[in-house]
């Protein structure tokens, strides 16, 4: 299954399609990128955050069709327009979280 997401930012408008649900690789990812963001504390900015999480995001991924983007990696993902690319990943980390925080909330059985 996927989940097929639409970008609410205008510079990079266009869906990317996220795996439903995630796989272990990638929740693990999540988890890792988690502490690593956490590690950072107060003192990481805005950019180190995004640079921190952008790995697990992108390896949510299944399918990206963002204007302007093509098949981007953490080494290739744009960084500018600095408010642009900031709303672009605080979306897809959003969406990420919904589909970990969903499946850590399973009942234990």
């Amino acid at each position: 299954m996927a989940k097929v997401i639409i970008s609410p930012v205008k510079r990079f408008s266009g869906s990317v399609t996220l795996s439903d649900p995630l796989t272990f690789p990638q929740a693990l990812a999540v988890e890792s990128a988690i502490r690593k963001g956490q590690a950072l504390g107060d003192e990481g900015t805005h950019l180190q955050f995004d640079n921190v999480l952008l790995p697990a995001v992108l390896a949510c991924v299944q399918e990206w069709n963002i204007a302007g983007v093509d098949n981007p990696t953490p080494e290739t993902f744009p960084a500018t327009p600095r408010t642009a690319s900031a709303e672009l990943i605080a979306w897809l980390i959003g969406e990420v979280m919904a589909l970990y925080k969903d499946a850590e909330e399973l009942p234990n059985e």
